[in-house]
């Protein structure tokens, strides 16, 4: 069987192509063919070369309107002729016109937040999200949700479209063991660097709504016990600047540090030296809905994970992960301190289950299982 996945945007800022270039190596060796559609840039050139084999067939597009993204996506997958295709992300650039294929490909789409439940999109525009969260419900010949707070959500929305057979399978992000394995260029330097030192790592948007000030009021705690302890911020938002004035008036700049982003490449130097790590997530439907990605990079490293007790991490830690309140710095604090005293116990997960090779598994049965195929099937007839 083939599959083509069609990706949105450049991966340095959207992420959900972090599925396509995860899976693509696993379905190579359950016997799949495999394309991705994705825009040019630098950053998905770098990604797919670091993450695929030349197996991978590649499809790489120019970046411009929506109507000439949707008709370049056509076309090629009029080229590539799949049996499936799988959109990683589902919106108005983001799609292909039916009426125009050649071919008749099963479309899926993947789900890994509720775009309609974020505060930020209010009016018209949550409206418009809406609208488009259920279309796709209609457009879609099965579904992957990437929480189990969506895969509920669409259920029930398939329910109510009369569509209840629409196959929905539940296929949260996962790790890829290429990149914890790849050369940890700088580990030694952070080592050496950071001797002595508890090292917190924050990877992601420097927002308040992401935690950036429960972690800093944590740390301004932590500071007045122990001057050990080291909060490392990679990633780059719009209240960094904010921040940095809080740091410098709290007198933390010893203790808190701005990296900016990342590279890839040295993500397993900095994860493996890292002591612990930071995800902070709110009780809302947002972050029920969505799945935190970078937490399922951590999982290997075996590495604490102070997080929230919500949605995806509640599924991976249950009830022993090392859980704070993002409305209460004082409950990150005293993780950090238990942390930096060693009285915190490791927590066991099992990495197999949350390795991109077991999604493809699971991605795979789901597709060869019985019902599943015999609904796509009657679909598209």
């Amino acid at each position: 069987m083939k599959i083509c996945f069609i990706t949105l945007g450049d991966i340095k800022f959207i992420a959900t192509m972090k599925r396509a270039i995860g899976m693509a190596g696993p379905l190579l060796s359950l016997g799949w063919e495999v394309a991705i559609i994705a825009e040019d840039s630098e950053e998905n050139r770098k990604r797919i070369a670091m993450e695929c084999s030349e197996a991978v067939k590649i499809f790489y597009y120019q970046r411009g309107t929506a109507a000439e993204e949707v008709k370049i996506k056509t076309a090629l997958v009029n080229e590539i002729a799949p049996d499936y295709v799988l959109f990683c992300s589902f919106s108005f650039r983001n799609r292909i016109a039916r009426s125009k294929l050649t071919v008749k490909p099963k479309i899926l789409i993947e789900h890994s937040e509720l775009p309609s439940g974020i505060p930020d999109n209010k009016g018209l525009r949550r409206y418009a999200l809406l609208a488009l969260e259920y279309w796709s419900v209609w457009y879609a010949d099965g579904l992957l949700c990437a929480s189990r707070y969506l895969c509920n959500t669409y259920t029930k929305r398939a329910a109510q479209l009369l569509r209840k057979q629409l196959p929905v399978l539940y296929s949260p992000y996962a790790f890829n063991q290429d990149v914890v394995e790849s050369p940890r260029v700088r580990l030694k330097e952070l080592q050496e660097t950071f001797a002595g030192k508890t090292m917190l790592v924050y990877m992601g948007t420097l927002t308040r709504n992401y935690g950036l000030f429960t972690m800093l009021q944590a740390m301004e705690m932590v500071s007045k016990e122990r001057s050990d302890v080291i909060l490392l911020l990679l990633g780059q938002g719009r209240h960094q600047e904010e921040a940095k004035v809080f740091v410098k008036e709290k007198q933390l700049e010893a203790q808190v540090q701005f990296l900016g982003y990342t590279p890839e490449e040295e993500l397993s130097s900095w994860f493996a030296a890292a002591s612990a790590f930071i995800s902070p997530l709110n009780d809302t439907v947002q972050d029920w809905a969505r799945c935190p990605s970078k937490i399922y990079m951590y999982i290997p490293f075996n590495k604490p994970v102070f997080t929230g007790p919500i949605g995806e991490p509640l599924e991976i830690f249950g009830e022993d992960g090392y859980y704070f309140n993002n409305n209460a710095p004082a409950s990150l604090a005293v993780l950090i301190s238990k942390l930096a005293s060693g009285k915190l116990l490791p927590v066991t997960v099992n990495k197999e289950a949350h390795s991109w090779e077991r999604r493809a598994a699971d991605f795979s049965a789901w597709i060869n299982s019985t019902d599943a195929v015999k609904v796509l099937r009657i679909a598209n007839l």
